[in-house]
């Protein structure tokens, strides 16, 4: 998904099993998302695990839980 922000609804919205792929604009955009999805891990219990891209500008994570 081609997008401005990574949004905790945009990670609710990944089903177990499923991955999500975010391509943002820029490095903070980048790492803003990763943060996000640091803090739903926290909050809301869930588990991902990150893939690798090979693009800068694109996050990818799994939804394990």
């Amino acid at each position: 998904m081609i997008c401005e922000k990574v949004t905790r609804d945009d990670i609710r919205a990944i089903k177990i099993g499923q991955t999500g792929i975010f391509t943002l604009p820029n490095a903070k955009a980048v790492e803003s998302g990763r943060v996000q999805f640091s803090t739903m891990k926290r909050l809301e219990d869930m588990d991902f695990e990150r893939i690798e891209t090979g693009e800068p500008l694109t996050i990818a994570y799994k939804r394990l839980r």
